[in-house]
């Protein structure tokens, strides 16, 4: 029966092209290395080795083995290193896990920081449906999530790490394009690119609207808010969308005007209570607040509550 021994040394001697360097990289006697390849040879009922001259060959079955053993052995040899990084106290890996809007400045611009901090860390982004963020981090796929609900569970902590309000989107020909923002009554004639009844926004943009006695004159609904630009140059209408959002338009012929009356939400760090002490953890709040101080999302001081800063983008 095959041992992983018998292929941890089989793969050294492939590597190493001889049985002393394959000793020398096992730290174990060049015997041992000999007659573990030989009963590897017994069990396969074949020979993996020429040995008719000084070097040994390996044959043509060995290096057929050795296609199928060395990414498995590979893989375990990765899979140890993480291992080892962990009980020394640094995450092998760090997974955060975002709301289609963080996605689009404020996690990639946190993840720079956090990368120049933790160069030995792999870093992955996750893109989440609202009913995936919770057992994102139940099920482990993640170290933490940056949402813009924040999680239904006790054993979930959530801690306000941005702001942001809703923008309108609209060509830069637009007739209220020159202005600095605009007011509910000033798009309720517009065809309107609006938020799906479901999306966590629709509730905010149609109080808005109900507030002022008005209904707005919806062309098409959308689930997520990156969608809205370009149903607008689909002709669709004038988009009104997050500030989060926004952050990802970059077309110079369109224009992001905040909206005005439009209530500040937050934007939460969540992680499991047990993760609470990973120092990885507090690394990336730091650094959601750092990136939403640069990008102009910073949460409002006490003494200027409801006043958001505004970026460059939105002006």
């Amino acid at each position: 029966m095959l041992s992983f021994r018998q292929l941890e040394v089989f793969r050294a001697v492939m590597l190493t092209g001889s049985i002393s360097a394959a000793a020398h990289q096992l730290g174990i006697a060049q015997p041992t290395v000999t007659n573990t390849v030989r009963r590897l040879e017994d069990v396969l009922g074949a020979l993996l080795f020429d040995r008719s001259g000084a070097r040994l060959r390996p044959t043509a079955l060995a290096r057929q083995v050795f296609k199928v053993v060395n990414p498995s052995l590979a893989g375990f040899d990765h899979l140890t290193d993480q291992i080892a990084q962990i009980v020394r106290g640094h995450l092998a890996s760090f997974g955060m896990g975002v709301s289609p809007s963080v996605s689009q400045g404020l996690a990639p611009r946190a993840l720079k920081h956090f990368a120049a901090d933790r160069p030995d860390v792999r870093i992955r982004m996750d893109t989440l449906a609202r009913l995936h963020y919770t057992e994102y981090l139940w099920l482990a796929e993640g170290d933490c999530t940056v949402t813009i609900i924040r999680p239904d569970d006790p054993a979930i902590i959530s801690h306000e790490i941005a702001a942001y309000s809703l923008v309108v989107v609209l060509p830069a020909d637009h007739r209220l394009a020159r202005r600095d923002s605009v007011a509910i009554q000033d798009i309720a004639a517009e065809r309107l690119i609006a938020f799906h009844p479901v999306a966590p926004l629709d509730p905010m943009l149609r109080a808005m609207f109900a507030a002022e006695g008005l209904v707005p004159n919806v062309s098409v609904e959308t689930r997520f808010a990156m969608t809205g630009p370009h149903l607008m140059r689909e002709g669709f209408g004038i988009a009104v969308i997050d500030e989060l959002s926004a952050l990802g338009i970059h077309d110079p012929a369109l224009r992001v005007l905040p909206l005005e009356g439009a209530p500040s939400q937050p934007v939460l760090l969540n992680y499991l209570r047990d993760n609470s002490v990973e120092p990885d953890i507090a690394l990336i709040r730091r650094h959601l607040i750092r990136a939403a101080e640069e990008l102009g999302c910073a949460i409002a001081p006490p003494q200027a509550a409801g006043v958001i800063a505004q970026s460059d983008s939105f002006r």
